[in-house]
């Protein structure tokens, strides 16, 4: 009798317990990567400039869509950096202007699949108006540079670099890993895992 007692205890911990608290702790972890509802990101409203570097290990696939690295804007004026996995360890970084074009590397070598690497962005968005106390010393020349071109490096080599004019209000949202505005190209989340995110002081 005490055996059937003990069976009857573990094939309901096993079928019942055991599935609703795995399926509780897998909705909390979900939740857990959102605030308020929304996709949660590193910094939602910046208050530096300077390019921004982040750091981020690769999932190791090859799915060969521009998956989201960083968002910067509101839906309809908003400018995605995003990668392209591609197989045997290669990849293409791009970045979309929305509304305006998008401009994509050639393809290049990674460490490996999964490896962890640095990508450094550019945007005019990351930058103020020309004239600006954040600019100290630095010529005018330099300064309209800084606001009207984009540049991508990964591990310290440039990748993707261009003239472009595409203004956006200072101190946009910005979202690492994730694309909560949608548009046509940049897929709604990376795949691998965003480590940090970073910008000058």
């Amino acid at each position: 009798m005490r055996f059937k007692a003990l069976r009857l205890v573990l094939a309901v911990v096993l079928n019942v317990v055991l599935p609703a608290t795995l399926a509780w702790t897998c909705v909390w972890i979900a939740s857990s990567h959102k605030v308020d509802g929304r996709p949660h990101s590193l910094v939602e409203e910046p208050d530096k400039y300077g390019p921004v570097t982040l750091r981020l290990k690769l999932p190791g696939t090859a799915g060969e869509i521009p998956e989201p690295l960083l968002v910067i804007g509101r839906p309809g004026r908003a400018a995605l950096v995003y990668i392209r996995l591609l197989k045997q360890a290669r990849a293409k970084v791009g970045v979309e202007f929305w509304g305006q074009a998008a401009f994509e590397s050639s393809d290049f070598g990674l460490p490996a699949a999964d490896a962890v690497i640095e990508v450094t962005c550019w945007l005019p968005g990351f930058f103020p108006r020309e004239g600006d106390l954040y600019w100290g010393q630095l010529s005018p020349r330099i300064q309209a540079i800084r606001r009207s071109g984009y540049q991508i490096a990964v591990n310290g080599v440039v990748r993707l670099s261009g003239p472009v004019s595409y203004e956006q209000p200072k101190h946009e949202p910005f979202y690492f890993g994730k694309n909560p505005l949608g548009g046509s190209l940049v897929s709604d989340r990376f795949t691998g895992t965003m480590i940090s995110m970073r910008q000058p002081d």
